[in-house]
């Protein structure tokens, strides 16, 4: 006897438990609904999840529905239905919660239900066979609790979400009328990937399917010099030219560096799903330009040290003559001064060249160092703003 009394004890928790999952269920749909001003749908979810747990919280959250929908659309069975809801929000609650909002309701609805006639006999619960789907989005917070709604007078910001339950058009968080059994649904949203799933239904009951939309990942594009180092958030991705990356929805800092050119950073927004093309040109660094015209003028003194060199050959050749006129003997006084004038020139042209080879080479190496060594640095960053396509922003360029 004992154990079987256990077991009668094990199987109440169970079944309580159970039926506040399924209550938390439709609870969650209601209040979705109603933060959404469809008072409709959310009055028949938070009505559904009184009838799995009678709660007075759940009740007063019924009334309100059933209320605000009555404005919207009047007729009888709302104004009942929220007499009904309120009134045994007061009989379990008598102090605290939201007592006073529930009063003041009640006594505005009893009003307009004497206007109709007063109450009619107890509206039955219809034992109709109904589907609905509830969507949730990836990270958002879902509630794990059940407490009377807030009031509220504007819709709550929500991603558009279009649901077909067997390829016709549904109102998430609504119970439709299905035939009994299997049925799918099949959930959109921009910015997440869509979903299909099997619902069940019961044949006299209504019931929901809950999804969970998983975002879609943003895609990156960048368009600039080949060869040049990008990187996501401090991240390298490669080298340019790439395919466009995956990245997490949101913002961003992009960096691009590549060796010789000014090292960019900008900021990017790219939404779930979306892909941001980034055409970014590269401006050549202070000391990439000033490269070129050392390296102009380095070829200069080369061709200025072939010039010398070639004419130090030809005044030697002229000076190795007069020598070879003179070792023959009598020869002018003229043809000695000549020889020692173009041994002169010799000399001076062949220091010259010497002279101009080194500072040529010099030079040519300044140039080489230069163009090797300007790397970009994380110094002298400056930011600009920019605007790319319809998007807007800020772009720092400087040496990283």
């Amino acid at each position: 006897m004992k154990r079987l009394a256990i077991l009668g004890v094990l199987l109440s928790v169970s079944i309580a438990q159970a039926d506040r999952a399924s209550a938390l269920k439709y609870f969650r749909s209601g209040e979705k609904a109603y933060r959404a001003q469809s008072f409709a749908a959310a009055a028949q979810s938070f009505y559904q999840a009184f009838q799995e747990l009678p709660l007075p919280e759940i009740a007063f959250s019924a009334a309100q529905a059933f209320r605000r929908q009555y404005r919207v659309e009047p007729r009888r069975e709302y104004v009942e239905r929220a007499v009904e809801m309120y009134r045994f929000y007061l009989d379990k609650v008598k102090t605290g919660g939201r007592v006073g909002d529930a009063a003041d309701s009640l006594g505005e609805m009893e009003r307009e239900l004497d206007k109709l006639g007063g109450m009619r006999t107890q509206v039955a619960v219809a034992d109709a066979t109904q589907l609905g789907v509830t969507v949730n989005l990836a990270g958002a917070t879902v509630a794990t609790s059940m407490k009377e709604i807030e009031e509220t007078k504007t819709a709550a910001p929500t991603i558009p979400i279009t649901a077909t339950l067997d390829g016709k058009p549904v109102e998430p968080d609504r119970l439709v009328d299905v035939e009994p059994g299997d049925h799918v649904f099949h959930v959109e949203a921009k910015g997440f990937a869509s979903i299909d799933k099997k619902g069940h239904a019961v044949k006299g009951r209504g019931d929901f399917v809950e999804v969970e939309l998983q975002p879609l990942p943003a895609h990156l594009a960048i368009d600039t010099e080949g060869g040049a180092r990008v990187s996501v958030d401090g991240r390298g991705i490669g080298k340019a030219p790439f395919a466009a990356v995956s990245l997490a929805a949101g913002h961003h800092v992009i960096t691009i560096v590549r060796t010789g050119r000014e090292a960019v950073s900008r900021e990017i927004e790219v939404g779930q799903g979306e892909t941001l093309e980034v055409k970014q040109p590269l401006v050549p660094t202070t000391q990439r330009r000033v490269v070129k015209w050392v390296a102009i003028g380095a070829g200069t003194l080369g061709v200025l040290t072939g010039i010398s060199a070639i004419a130090a050959g030809i005044v030697d050749r002229h000076a190795s003559n007069k020598l070879d006129e003179l070792r023959m003997g009598s020869q002018d006084a003229s043809v000695l001064s000549d020889y020692r004038t173009s041994k002169e020139r010799r000399d001076r042209l062949v220091t010259g060249t010497w002279i101009a080879g080194g500072a040529a080479a010099a030079v040519g190496a300044t140039a080489i160092i230069l163009y090797y060594a300007d790397t970009p640095s994380a110094e002298g960053v400056r930011v600009t703003p920019y605007v790319s396509g319809a998007a807007g922003g800020a772009q720092v360029i400087g040496r990283f």
